[in-house]
């Protein structure tokens, strides 16, 4: 008797360990922030590696700098405004058990934000510039509230990424330039979401609404290094061409989760509790390698077009896994590669144009098709992206209040429809759940940047 209650004991443990194998904060470096300066967002960054304009070509390509003169500093803040809702009529989920979860489509669940960044380039002699460069490469936030019928999945979000890149370029003085930059970055994320405990009551025959539903709470940071490389090469007086390459790294977040209402059974009874463990999850920031050309067609146009490939098919799907020696809440290992949910490469493109309509202000506009790393296998709330078009309009103008440049645009983001998200655990016997809905998103961005030589 007593060996046969042990034996349930430890297989109830087991099964909790695995209905909590969360696809949960490494999916949140889906979305990479390529808007650092509001004179290349104007033209939708086309070119963005082959036309240094200021000193944010630190980010772009820092081979750029040996192109500016004595010292120069940019700075500038972008405001992204998101309009994205769930739509109530076509949102619906199950619990692991087949209940219907009775919750809406999650609002609007994007906050209105602002990503500054700040560049600094100091021309040492005729060959050689330093600089450095602070912004935010990465970044995602949901607050879906607590009515979200995908609450089991993802409830609130929010992941960061800060970056510094200490620079440097050199130039032959025939045309040619390399660059790299050191980049020092710090990611902090933290992930609420509800806990279905129906597949454990299933599994081991207990009553419905034996177990309360549980509330998880997880916090991380960690500091990784990457560094990029950059080619600028002026070919003809009128064309620049330009290639830049970025080496992608791994985040191990490390920091604490917490869950209310964990299911323990013991020989006295079952019970619940709160429970907090030490965790660590890995986020992979993918390889990319971006080209550019920047062709002055006569003295009133410039054309401007580019590329980048990014290697996202590196940053699967990972889980939250515990640090303790003997785990009770979190798994102590990754799932199996047959059952981890993989991305894919994708490429982005663009096109743009400056008009020089006085000598010292410009008009500018730019295209871009950019391809998401995720795909409907993949899409949960957690990662609602699909492949988009955008539209950018913009404006420069020179020696504005003693020598000052003036940047600004705007730009709106057009997706092929609504984003449909057809999301199924991968084992929802063991406490996880389904989620379906379709979100109606529209995207805008504006800028300001601000740029001077000394």
């Amino acid at each position: 008797m007593y060996s046969s209650r042990f034996g349930f004991i430890k297989g109830f443990r087991s099964a909790l360990l695995v209905s909590l194998y969360f696809p949960l904060i490494a999916s949140a470096a889906g979305l990479s922030n390529s808007d650092q300066s509001a004179s290349t967002s104007a033209v939708s960054n086309a070119g963005s590696v082959a036309n240094p304009e200021n000193a944010s070509t630190i980010f772009f390509n820092p081979a750029g700098m040996s192109r500016l003169s004595g010292t120069s500093i940019s700075l500038g803040a972008i405001v992204f405004e998101i309009d994205a809702v769930g739509r109530d009529s076509r949102t619906s989920a199950t619990r692991a058990n087949g209940d219907q979860v009775v919750g809406d489509g999650g609002g609007d669940h994007v906050e209105t934000y602002a990503v500054p960044n700040a560049y600094l380039t100091h021309e040492v002699n005729d060959w050689l510039d330093v600089g450095l460069g602070v912004y935010i490469p990465y970044g995602l936030g949901f607050d879906y509230g607590d009515a979200f019928a995908g609450r089991f999945i993802a409830d609130d979000i929010e992941l960061v990424s800060y970056a510094v890149s200490p620079s440097f370029a050199v130039n032959s003085g025939d045309g040619f330039s390399l660059g790299g930059s050191i980049n020092v970055l710090y990611a902090d994320a933290e992930q609420k979401n509800r806990v279905d405990f129906s597949g454990i009551e299933s599994r081991f025959s207990l009553p419905r609404g034996t177990l309360s539903d549980g509330h998880a709470t997880l916090d991380g940071d960690d500091v990784a290094l990457e560094f990029t490389v950059g080619l600028l090469w002026q070919a003809t007086p009128e064309t620049s061409l330009g290639l830049s390459a970025r080496t992608g790294t791994e985040f191990n977040l490390k920091g604490t989760g917490t869950i209310t209402n964990f299911p323990t059974l013991s020989a006295s009874g079952l019970t619940q509790t709160t429970v907090t463990e030490r965790i660590e999850v890995p986020i992979t920031i993918p390889q990319s390698l971006s080209f550019g050309l920047a062709h002055q067609w006569n003295e009133a146009f410039k054309l401007l077009a580019g590329a980048t490939w990014a290697k996202w098919s590196d940053a699967s799907a990972l889980t939250v896994v515990s640090r303790e020696k003997t785990p009770t809440a979190f798994p102590a290992e990754q799932l199996p590669e047959d059952r981890v949910q993989s991305w894919k490469d994708t490429w982005q493109w663009r096109v743009g144009a400056v008009w020089q309509v006085a000598p010292t202000w410009s008009l500018k506009a730019g295209y871009l098709f950019d391809e998401s790393p995720i795909t409907l296998q993949t899409r949960s709330p957690l990662n609602p992206f699909d492949d988009y078009h955008q539209v950018s309009l913009g404006a420069q103008i020179r020696d504005l209040a003693g020598d000052w440049t003036v940047d600004i645009f705007v730009a709106r983001v057009f997706y092929e429809g609504d984003i449909s998200i057809d999301y199924s655990a991968t084992d929802p016997v063991q406490g996880q759940t389904t989620f379906k809905s379709e979100y109606d998103v529209v995207p805008w961005t504006a800028g300001l940047q601000f740029s001077r030589q000394f």
